[in-house]
């Protein structure tokens, strides 16, 4: 892909004056940067060589698939303007799945196809009218119809921009980008999926429930909410200070803000492991 694959598929999916998060994470420090612009001055020269320095230091680069509403400073689901697309992540045995998908005739034909690993997709669709809300529902509903990763299930996540290098190996790998359709598709385009799923297949995704039936502790809430935001590329500052804001209220911790940063230092080094393997 060119130079300017970025830009290409930036202008394809956003106008001008969208407002998006652009996210910068070094997976071995853990040092997190993020930057709200609009779409006109991402795709300038200078923002773009910007990115393309940090990623020439192994820095990895995402964007937001969904808009970023005027005044906000950060990137949570109240901060989300608009559902502009809704997105699949396939990790494990992703050729087989995603082409599986692709077969279904109910489906709509995905917008594009992102080479985010070697072996493992992204399928991203442009959509217009949907909530928030609906669009979470749509991809809970394909992670439970093609086993899509139940994390990539939110709006205001941040995806592999097309066009940059994911440094996660040995070998770099070029993050590409398969354009498939040009339209854009309303709620009505996707078939009604299962509302549920067995409890063994949510047990062993999700984590809610443990195997000896007891109930979960707050610590493994906490781990989990730690893991959660910190692979959807939020800082790790904000996570413990959100953990510790919580956990002063409990009286068990005296120091809630040292077990918050241990927390969320334990959470990263096991998600940059995991990452490394992928």
């Amino acid at each position: 892909m060119s130079e300017n694959a970025a830009v290409v598929y930036i202008q394809a999916n956003y106008k001008p004056d969208d407002r998006l998060a652009v996210v910068i994470i070094d997976k071995r420090s853990g040092e997190v940067k993020q930057r709200l612009a609009t779409v006109e001055r991402i795709v300038q020269p200078d923002y773009q060589a910007w990115l393309r320095f940090e990623n020439t230091q192994r820095r990895e680069i995402y964007i937001s698939p969904n808009t970023i509403r005027p005044g906000a400073l950060g990137r949570e689901k109240a901060d989300v303007q608009y559902a502009r697309h809704v997105y699949a992540d396939f990790d494990h045995d992703a050729a087989t799945r995603v082409a599986a998908m692709q077969d279904r005739k109910d489906m709509p034909t995905p917008n594009h196809v992102i080479g985010s690993s070697p072996g493992k997709f992204q399928v991203i669709w442009r959509v217009e009218g949907f909530e928030k809300d609906q669009a979470e529902e749509i991809m809970r509903g394909m992670v439970r119809e093609f086993g899509a990763d139940p994390a990539c299930t939110d709006v205001s996540r941040v995806l592999r921009l097309p066009g940059f290098v994911n440094h996660k190996y040995a070998e770099p790998h070029l993050v590409t980008a398969e354009n498939l359709s040009e339209k854009v598709y309303r709620p009505e385009s996707y078939p009604e999926f299962a509302k549920e799923q067995p409890r063994a297949y949510l047990s062993e995704r999700n984590g809610t429930k443990r195997s000896d039936g007891a109930p979960i502790s707050q610590s493994e809430r906490d781990w989990a909410y730690a893991k959660s935001h910190l692979a959807r590329g939020d800082d790790p500052e904000k996570v413990a200070q959100a953990i510790a804001e919580y956990r002063s209220r409990d009286s068990k911790h005296a120091d809630p803000h040292s077990y918050a940063s241990r927390t969320v230092s334990r959470a990263l080094q096991q998600l940059n492991q995991c990452e490394r393997t992928r």
